[in-house]
């Protein structure tokens, strides 16, 4: 199934991308999270669109991502905190 293959080979491309220019424009312990600030939201959904990491499994998970009831927050807020959380996951390998 090259279809398959070649979206996952582009989307690994695409946040490979996201995190050398990470790296290359901020230091420190929260350049990650300076440079999601930064992208705009649609960048922000093409990284989760490429991303191996479902969107269910990222509202499922504990701490930041999870958005209880009663809590309110932004859908940008929600988007860029799972956007992180895709790159953080991935920075590593």
């Amino acid at each position: 199934m090259a279809g398959g293959s070649e979206h996952r080979e582009a989307g690994e491309r695409l946040i490979g991308s996201h995190l050398r220019a990470a790296h290359e424009r901020f230091q420190g312990e929260r350049q990650l999270a300076q440079y999601v600030a930064r992208l705009d939201l649609g960048e922000c959904a093409r990284i989760l669109e490429a991303s191996p990491t479902s969107l269910a499994s990222l509202a499922a998970l504990r701490d930041e991502c999870r958005v209880e009831a009663d809590e309110k927050r932004s859908f940008e807020e929600v988007i860029r905190t799972w956007t992180l959380q895709v790159l953080s996951g991935l920075e590593g390998g």
